[in-house]
This record gives C-alpha cells, structure tokens and sequence, in this order.
C-alpha cells in the first residue's frame, strides 16, 4: 500500500490498548477450540476469511483517512494470520501513513510517535526512518533528525532523505558531511539540479571561509576572518545578542539551536551569496552580513542585526511556510523602520506582486516592494497587535495556507483583505 503522506495521542493509546486485547481475546479463544479435527480446520478456515475482511474493509477505511479505524483493522488481521508477513506489512504502512497524514496537519509529535510505533515492527523500515526524520525537523528539533535519516540512508537511496541530510549538515556548519551526501545523490543521478544547485553553494561558501575563526555566544555561532578587527568584532555580536533578545521576545521565539552568522568581507559577501548588489545581509538558513572594510554605523549595524534575525525567527516559526511579503514586511517592523504615510501602491495590487517587487533586481522596484510589505504587516499589526500575528505565524507553522489562516486569525478572506489595501493605497 503506497501511504498517504499524516491521532491524538489519546486515540493512539486507545488504539493500541484496544488491538493488544483483541489479540489476546482471540488467543484465548482458540485454547476451547480443542474439539474434533473437523472443528479445527472449519475454526481456521473462518479466521483466513475474516483476516481478508479485515484487510478489505482497513483498506476502505484507509481510502477515506480513518485511520485509527483502519490500523486497528489491520492489526486485527495480522492478529488472526500471525503467519503471514504481508499482513504485519499492512500494519506498518497504516501508521506509516498515518504518521505522515498527521506530519501535513502540522502535528509532528504525533507522527513521530506513529513512525516509532511501525519501527518497533521493522526497525530498519527506511520510509519509516524517514518520517521519523522529517517530523524531528518539522518539530524544531533537527539534531534528532540526523540518526533516523542515516539509517534510512544506509538501507537504501533517496535522495530526498540525502538532500535533507546535506541541509541539516550545512545548517550545522559541517560542509564536509553536506558534500558527501550531496554527492551521493550525483553519483546517482547526474542530472539532479537541487543537488548540483547546493553543492556548488556549499563548496562555495567552504573555499570562502576556510581559516576563519568562531565565536560561540549564548545565541549565535559567529565565524569571521582573523583580519577582522576585535572591537568591531565585539559591536556587532553585542548587536546580534541585543536584537535576538528584542525580536525573540516580541515574537514569544525560543529557539531550540543557536543561529551561525558569518562575516564576510564585502567582496566575498558578493561572490558567495550571488544576492542582487542593493542587499545589505542574508538569511538563508544562517545569517550573512557584509562587515570588512568600512565598519556599518552603530545605526546599520543594530538594524541590519535586528532584520537578519527577524528572518531567522520567522523562518522557524513558520516552518519556512511564510511568504516573502511577510518576511520582508516583519523583518521591517522588528528593525525599528517606519512606513511611509504617503505610500502609494502600483494599479491592480496583489501581494503576488508584492512578491516580486521585493525581489527585483532594480533597486528601485525592489524598495517599493519592501514598503508596501512593510506597510501591510504595520496594518496587521493595527488591527490587534502582536497576538494575532504570532497566531498567525503559528498557523503558518503548522501548515495551513495564508488564505486558511488569515479568515481564522483576523476574520476577513485573503482576497478582502487584498481588497482593502487597494483601496487605502490607491492601487
């Protein structure tokens, strides 16, 4: 059965207490069945046929995402033919799409606890290993992603589970482990331009900042080269901390890892992050800020802290699932920047187009989409404070779409919202 990729923990224990006492049940009937040989065929007999009931009506449950009921059907089956591998099989694959059913309605705990409940079946079961992989990272807990995901490697390729390795190894500052797993894939398939895509950045970034140096702080990873002056050094982590303490308390954001920054020289901040030339930093899963040379002002530098990690601490809280005008607009607001009261908007606004504007090459074009980001999210911000938008975010993060969240969140459509702010801005 191919799983439909995700139980309250309640109706999981229910389910599970349940199937074990069913089992026994029937266990214990069997020992009175020890009459005539006749008996004893005809007792088999019906348990084959109601074990392929069984079966049949879990794979109608299953069809129609009832889940509980499905797997507790199938465990029944397997329960009536304790011989038969390919109905120990079904039960697995229940709860491994199960699992995954309740990964896509943003309950990670719970699909971690459904892929561990088919593992201990098949401990090896790579599909299983890698939900339980996924739903870690899904859960903001990444490092316990890595033992699963390794596992599923080792029984067989995929090369999504080595793609998602070479992220969580980037992501910790090990380019070496990301290449190997980035090459796997091309040794596989040389056509793959994921794979291509990220190991050349990876390889980039690794030839760049070989020789520097880090700075662990209570928040960050800070790794810089050795020409980098102490005192500058020193600024900017005390801005980093500083703006990490403001946007993580706004945001209710308590991360589970530190955040690396990495300071580049101007030059090589070009050259590795391929950004347009009006970018002043990067978050791209680790923070980015062009530093050598002339030294930001207190002023750039306490902004350009505050925005990259906004980044940083919406990107988590989403689970990466917010759009760019709420990235750029929230960032905006949480480095302090004020809207422009005469704003006017382009005809036909749409926050598409706010999408591409903000990532525009011309600079022009792109700042008019930073500000009208940033005057959306001011409005959303007058329209309840911070309350909604960290529901909001949560709702993001635990994947719903923008235009499931916003009516639950702030009791209008996405396209009313849309509406309104055509009209304020004259677009």
């Amino acid at each position: 059965m191919a799983p439909i990729r995700n139980l309250s923990l309640l109706v999981l224990a229910a389910l599970l207490l349940g199937t074990a006492a069913l089992t026994l049940g029937w266990r214990e009937g069997r020992r009175y069945e020890r009459g005539g040989g006749e008996r004893t065929v005809v007792f088999a007999a019906l348990h084959e046929r109601d074990a392929q009931a069984l079966t049949e009506e879990a794979i109608h449950l299953y069809a129609a995402g009832q889940f509980p009921r499905a797997c507790e059907k199938f465990g029944l089956a397997a329960a009536d033919d304790p011989a038969s591998s390919a109905r120990r099989q079904d039960v697995i694959r229940c709860f491994e799409g199960w699992g995954w059913h309740a990964l896509r309605d943003g309950r990670p705990d719970e699909a971690a606890l459904l892929f561990r409940q088919g593992l201990t079946e098949t401990p090896d079961d790579p599909a299983l290993l890698k939900g339980l992989g996924v739903a870690a990272v899904h859960a903001g807990r990444p490092d316990e992603a890595f033992a699963p995901l390794e596992r599923a490697a080792l029984v067989e390729y995929d090369p999504e589970v080595r793609l998602l390795l070479a992220h969580l190894h980037d992501r910790r500052d090990d380019p070496a482990q990301a290449v190997v797993n980035l090459r796997a894939v091309l040794d596989h398939e040389p056509t793959n331009e994921a794979a291509r895509r990220m190991l050349d950045k990876v390889e980039r970034e690794w030839r760049a900042e070989a020789g520097f140096r880090r700075e662990v702080t209570p928040r960050f990873v800070v790794k810089y080269r050795d020409t980098l002056d102490a005192v500058a050094r020193r600024e900017i982590v005390a801005h980093l901390e500083a703006a990490a303490a403001r946007v993580s308390l706004t945001l209710a954001y308590a991360p589970q890892q530190r955040t690396t920054v990495v300071l580049y020289e101007h030059h090589e901040f070009r050259s590795v992050t391929r950004v347009h030339a009006w970018a002043t930093g990067l978050f791209d899963g680790k923070i980015r800020l062009p530093v050598g040379g002339v030294r930001p002002s207190a002023h750039e530098l306490e902004r350009l802290a505050g925005h990259e990690y906004a980044h940083a601490a919406i990107h988590e809280l989403t689970r990466g699932r917010a759009p760019r005008w709420l990235h750029e607009g929230l960032a905006q607001v949480l480095e302090g920047a004020a809207s422009d009261p005469i704003l006017r908007a382009p005809a036909g606004l749409t926050l598409a187009g706010v999408e591409a504007l903000a990532g525009d090459a011309d600079p022009l074009r792109a700042r008019a989409g930073y500000e009208i980001a940033l005057w959306i999210v001011r409005d959303l911000l007058d329209r309840g404070g911070v309350e909604p938008l960290r529901e909001l975010l949560a709702r993001l993060g635990a994947g719903e779409t923008m235009a499931e969240a916003m009516p639950r969140v702030y009791g209008l459509r996405l396209t009313e919202l849309e509406s309104q702010w055509r009209r304020v801005l004259g677009g």
